[in-house]
């Protein structure tokens, strides 16, 4: 892996502006509905990629940081799913 840090930088760019196109065009149905953005598995990846960073910036050991990928998995996608359900029984609720 390089030490350059511009090329994370580039990446993430890249990242984030790869998943606005991917939502606008989905969302003014540019795209055919093969494509089905669903929320937990978002959740799941940008928590991954928060806690990667974050092991990228404090300098971890390759295994520490795939150890945080699989924590910011977990995290992520689970706290997606926990938003998930309290928005439905706050729409249910009310």
């Amino acid at each position: 892996m390089p030490h350059d840090p511009l090329l994370l930088i580039y990446g993430a760019l890249v990242a984030i502006v790869t998943a606005v196109v991917a939502a606008i065009a989905a969302r003014v149905q540019l795209l055919p509905e093969v494509i089905d953005l669903s929320f937990i598995p978002t959740g799941a990846g940008l928590g991954s990629l928060i806690f990667v960073f974050y092991g990228a910036l404090r300098r971890f050991d390759p295994d520490r940081v795939g150890r945080l990928a699989l924590l910011g998995t977990v995290l992520g996608g689970a706290g997606t799913a926990a938003f998930v359900v309290i928005a439905l029984l706050a729409d249910v609720v009310s």
